[in-house]
């Protein structure tokens, strides 16, 4: 007799776990501002942008200078760089890397647009 009283007992007691409410979840928020104040790096303001200098030789628009192309040419790893031609829109210089001779091309934006071995 005891038996079926805790049968039935642990019976009413699962439907009852079934059956009973359910809590609703808490939703827990985390807000964060940022003001931004302080530094940052802007790449057209000030922080390593490109800021182009106005070269009389390619009728006073917006460029770079022979000088400033021989700079980027030596920036990107060649060394000895003379310039070839320095005629707008394409600057052409002789340069050279790991031993041998190179000619390295460069747009008045300052972008090098062609590397071309000599032998």
């Amino acid at each position: 007799m005891i038996i079926k009283s805790l049968i039935a007992t642990a019976a009413v007691a699962a439907s009852l776990t079934v059956l009973a409410p359910v809590e609703k979840a808490e939703a827990k928020v985390n807000v964060d501002i940022n003001l931004g104040l302080g530094g940052g790096y802007y790449p057209d303001y000030g922080y390593g942008g490109y800021y182009p200098v106005i070269d009389p030789g390619y009728g006073g628009g917006y460029g770079i200078s022979c000088h400033k192309g021989k700079k980027i040419v030596k920036w990107a790893g060649f060394h000895n760089v003379h310039p070839v031609d320095c005629s707008a829109p394409v600057y052409k210089y002789k340069a050279w890397k790991f031993g041998n001779p190179y000619r390295v091309k460069v747009n008045v934006h300052g972008d090098i647009i062609q590397v071309k071995p000599l032998f």
